[in-house]
C-alpha cells in the first residue's frame, strides 16, 4: 500500500474513534443527565418581599450545586448558600436533608438607614426630635432608622429651635450639620435704693432702671451698696422666657446679738422668744430688742439692745440669787421637812431661795400635810397649818357609799351614843338585855344588804354557785370572820381578824378590814340610825308592825312556827329574796325580819357596871359563844321582834345570816 492509501486508511481510522468517542460522550450525557433528572431533588427557593424577589442573586458558598429557575440542584449534602440583595442584609442559607426538595421562603431584612447630626455649638444640652418624640439630650445625634420619611427637630434653650424633613433609603448615610441662632432677649432691672451698684458677669450698669438686650444664656446677677445685704441672682435668657423682668429692693445688713450667762440653766429670751445662751442671733439694724435672762431662785435682769447694720453686740447676764423669809406654824407643834430634809419644829423661821420647796409638817397621830412653798426676796411669807388626827382626816375624805369587791353596797354611818338593852319593866324585856350606855368615835360602814349566797359562794365554793337573791343561811360565825378577811384581802385592805388553824386567835381594833358588825352598831343602826331619837322598834316605839315592814312569822305561818303574828302578812312563808321589803330609817334592807345576823361580839351573861360608859365596844377578847342580834322569819312574838333582843350561837343556823361592816 502506496504512502497515500496509507494517509487515507489512518485518515479514515482515526475519523472512526471521533465518532465513536463522541457517541460514547452523548451517551454519557443522557445518561447523566437522566440520572440527574430521575435521581436529583430540586429545592424551591423564595425570596421576600416581592419587590427584591427577581433581583435577588445567589452564591453556593459551600458544597456542589446549581441554580436553575428558582430551584436549586444539589449534588452533594449539605449546601450552604448566601442570597443578596442591595438595601438589604445578606442571609446564609444550610439546606439539610431533612428540607431538601421542599418550598423554602427566605424574607431578606432591610438594612437601616444612618442619620448622624451636629451643630455648630458644643453643648450636650440639645434635645433631638424624631416626628415631634423625643430620642435623646446630646451634642450629637447619631441613630439608624427604617428608610422613610422623617421630621428632625433639635432645640436648646438658649437658641432658636432647628427643624427639617428628610428621606432616607435602605442603607444610606445621611450626615448633616445644623445652625443655631442664639435667642434675643430683654432684661429689665430696678433697684432701691436707686444708687445701689449694678452688676451683670461683672460687668457694671448704668443707672436706673436699666433694660438690656442679651442672647440667650445664663447670667449672674448682683447688685452692691455698702450697709446692705448683697444680693445675687442668676437669671437665664431662654427660647421660652426672653423678657425678664426684675425689682430688687436690698435688705440693711443683718446685725448679731449673743448672750452670755450666770448661772447656768435659766431662761433667755429675745423679745419674748427663747434662745440659747452664747448662740449667735440673727437681728435687724436699727431695731430695739429686749434680752431677758431669768431662773428660779434669782432676780430676774432685762437688757435693751440696738444694733447698727452688720453690727456683732455681745451681752452678759450674771444674776443676784433671790433669798426669801419664811415663817412657818402648825397646830399641833409639828415636824418640818424641806424637800425631804428635816429643819425643825414649828414654829420656826427659814430663809430659803425663791424657788418653789415641798414643806411637809408631820406629827405622830396626824395627817402629814404638805405645801409648794415659793419664798420671795421681796416680801416674807408666814404659813399657819392645822393637822388634822388620821381618824379625822378619813372622815373628811370618805365616800357615803361605796361598792365592795363582791358587788355590795357599803353605807357610811357616823354614830355618836345609844343605850342598848331594855329595862326591865319593857314588855318582851329579857334578863340578858342588859343596860349598857355606848358612846362611838369612831365611823364605820355597814352593807346596805345581807350576803347572798352567791356572794359567799365566791369564797366558799367558786364563782357559779349559790343564788344571786337569797342571803346566805346555815353559815357557822367563824366561816362569817373567814369571809371578812377574804374581802379584805381582795381590797387590799389590813385584816380585822387573826386566824390559826381555822380558828381565832385574835382581832385588830386598828384594822380597817371587814368584819362583823359590832353588837352596839347593829343596835343603832335597828334604833337610833336615821331617827331623830332612840326607839324600841326599827319602825317606831309602838309595838302595832306597820305593813311591809319585814319577813316574819306572819299569819301564813300559823301551825308551821311556833308563834306568829295575827293579822299580819308579809307574803313569804320562809327565807325572802333580799331587798325584798323597803329600806328602813337607816337606809338598810331586812335589818328586821328574813334572817337573823350575826355581831362581832362574844356573847356575855355578865351585867356592866351602871356607871360605865362604853366606848366603840367590841365586847371581850374571848368566849365560847358569839352574840345573835334581830328577827327573823320564823319570829312570832313581841320579845323576838325587839331590836334589844339578843341570843348566842357559833353554828350555822337556817335562821341566821349576817351582813359585813367596816371601819373608815
Amino acid at each position: 500500500m502506496n504512502q497515500f492509501n496509507q494517509d487515507i486508511s489512518n485518515a479514515a481510522a482515526q475519523q472512526k474513534r471521533f465518532y465513536l468517542s463522541l457517541v460514547t460522550l452523548i451517551v454519557t450525557v443522557v445518561v447523566f443527565v437522566g440520572a440527574f433528572a430521575v435521581f436529583l431533588k430540586g429545592t424551591s427557593v423564595r425570596v421576600t418581599p416581592n419587590e427584591i424577589s427577581k433581583t435577588a442573586t445567589f452564591e453556593v458558598t459551600s458544597g456542589f450545586a446549581l441554580f436553575m429557575n428558582g430551584t436549586l440542584f444539589s449534588f452533594t449534602r449539605n449546601p450552604e448558600v448566601v442570597i443578596s440583595n442591595v438595601g438589604f442584609e445578606t442571609e446564609l442559607i444550610h439546606i439539610s436533608p431533612d428540607i431538601e426538595g421542599e418550598h423554602l421562603e427566605i424574607q431578606l431584612t432591610e438594612l437601616p438607614a444612618t442619620l448622624k447630626l451636629k451643630t455648630v455649638i458644643s453643648s450636650s444640652d440639645i434635645i433631638w426630635f424624631i416626628n415631634d418624640q423625643s430620642v435623646a439630650i446630646s451634642d450629637i445625634l447619631d441613630v439608624a432608622l427604617p428608610a422613610g420619611h422623617y421630621r428632625i427637630s433639635a432645640t436648646h434653650k438658649y437658641y432658636e429651635p432647628q427643624s427639617f424633613d428628610i428621606d432616607l433609603g435602605r442603607g444610606e448615610t445621611v450626615e448633616k450639620v445644623l445652625e443655631f441662632i442664639p435667642v434675643q432677649g430683654r432684661l429689665t432691672i430696678n433697684r432701691m435704693p436707686h444708687d445701689a451698684v449694678l452688676f451683670i458677669n461683672s460687668d457694671k450698669q448704668g443707672a436706673d432702671p436699666i433694660s438690656k438686650l442679651l442672647v440667650g444664656g445664663l447670667y449672674d446677677v448682683s447688685i452692691r451698696k455698702n450697709g446692705y445685704e448683697t444680693i445675687r441672682e442668676k437669671i437665664a435668657i431662654t427660647n421660652r422666657n426672653a423678657d425678664i423682668q426684675r425689682s430688687y429692693k436690698l435688705k440693711l445688713l443683718q446685725s448679731f446679738t449673743a448672750a452670755s450667762v450666770s448661772p447656768q440653766g435659766g431662761r433667755l429670751t429675745l423679745s419674748g422668744k427663747v434662745i440659747r445662751p452664747g448662740a449667735k442671733q440673727s437681728i435687724l439694724a436699727n431695731k430695739t430688742y429686749y434680752l431677758r435672762y431669768e431662773k428660779a431662785g434669782y432676780f430676774s435682769s432685762e437688757k435693751k439692745i440696738k444694733a447698727k447694720p452688720g453690727q456683732m453686740q455681745k451681752i452678759s447676764f450674771k444674776l443676784k440669787a433671790e433669798i426669801g423669809e419664811i415663817t412657818l406654824r402648825s397646830s399641833p407643834s409639828s415636824a418640818v421637812f424641806v424637800n425631804d430634809q428635816p429643819v425643825g419644829n414649828t414654829p420656826l423661821t427659814l430663809r430659803l431661795p425663791a424657788i418653789t420647796h415641798k414643806v411637809d409638817f408631820r406629827a405622830t397621830g396626824y395627817r402629814a400635810v404638805q405645801k409648794q412653798i415659793k419664798p420671795s426676796g421681796k416680801t416674807s411669807l408666814a404659813i399657819n397649818v392645822s393637822l388634822k388626827t388620821v381618824q379625822s382626816a378619813r372622815r373628811s375624805e370618805a365616800k357615803n357609799s361605796y361598792q365592795n369587791s363582791v358587788g355590795g353596797q357599803m353605807l357610811l354611818f357616823k354614830p355618836k351614843k345609844i343605850t342598848l338593852g331594855a329595862p326591865r319593866y319593857e314588855k318582851g324585856q329579857r334578863a340578858n338585855e342588859f343596860i349598857r350606855k355606848v358612846e362611838f368615835s369612831r365611823h364605820f360602814y355597814a352593807g346596805e344588804k345581807e350576803i347572798t349566797e352567791h356572794q359567799f359562794a365566791l369564797f366558799k365554793k367558786g364563782a357559779n354557785g349559790g343564788s344571786k337573791t337569797q342571803p346566805a343561811s346555815n353559815v357557822s360565825w367563824l366561816d362569817a370572820v373567814t369571809f371578812c378577811n377574804w374581802m379584805s384581802e381582795n381590797e387590799g385592805l389590813s385584816q380585822f381578824y387573826k386566824l390559826v388553824n381555822g380558828k381565832l386567835k385574835s382581832f385588830v381594833v386598828g384594822a380597817n378590814g371587814y368584819r362583823l358588825p359590832s353588837e352596839a352598831e347593829w343596835e343603832w343602826l335597828a334604833r337610833k340610825a336615821g331617827r331623830n331619837r332612840q326607839t324600841k322598834f326599827p319602825w317606831g316605839d309602838k309595838s302595832i308592825i306597820p305593813a311591809d315592814a319585814g319577813n316574819i312569822a306572819d299569819e301564813t305561818a300559823n301551825g308551821t312556827t311556833r308563834f306568829y303574828v295575827p293579822n299580819y302578812t308579809d307574803g313569804f312563808v320562809k327565807i325572802a329574796p333580799v331587798g325584798s321589803f323597803g329600806k328602813d330609817k337607816a337606809g338598810l334592807y331586812d335589818l328586821f325580819g328574813n334572817l337573823s345576823e350575826w355581831t362581832h361580839d362574844f356573847y356575855s351573861l355578865v351585867p356592866p357596871s351602871k356607871s360605865t360608859i362604853l366606848k366603840d365596844p367590841l365586847g371581850d377578847r374571848f368566849g365560847n359563844k358569839h352574840v345573835i342580834k334581830g328577827a327573823n322569819w320564823s319570829s312570832g312574838n313581841l320579845t323576838e321582834i325587839r331590836p334589844a333582843f339578843r341570843q348566842a350561837g357559833n353554828k350555822g343556823s337556817k335562821h341566821v345570816g349576817f351582813r359585813v361592816a367596816r371601819y373608815l
